[in-house]
């Protein structure tokens, strides 16, 4: 095995323990994304996500309330997380395309 191969592969298991850490951060948030509904001039957040075949909107509060402040501040977290985990499997992705090319060319 040579140098760049060796270093490849480190990456490679580094990404892996990043996307299961992001993977796991991700499942201690609730599921669904936030909303807000004006009802006779007030403002409510609500929780919406899909349980099987069915969507349910679940309500949290007023949007200016703090349960509704902390379930926009997780979402903005979760969403936050699901962007970086894209990320690092478009990169895994790619050095898992190096690794099977560098290995190919030998």
């Amino acid at each position: 095995m040579s140098i760049l191969e060796g270093v490849l592969k480190e990456e490679l298991e580094r990404q892996q323990k990043n996307i299961a850490a992001y993977n796991e951060m991700l499942s201690k948030f609730k599921k669904g994304y936030i909303f807000n509904q004006t009802i006779k001039g007030k403002i409510y957040s609500y929780r919406k996500y899909r349980e099987g075949n069915k969507i349910i909107s679940k309500y949290i509060g007023l949007a200016n309330s703090d349960e509704a402040i902390k379930a926009k501040n997780e979402y903005n977290e979760r969403k936050r997380i699901k962007s970086n985990l894209i990320i690092l499997k478009k990169e895994e992705a790619k050095l898992i395309k190096a690794l099977r090319h560098y290995g190919n060319n030998q």
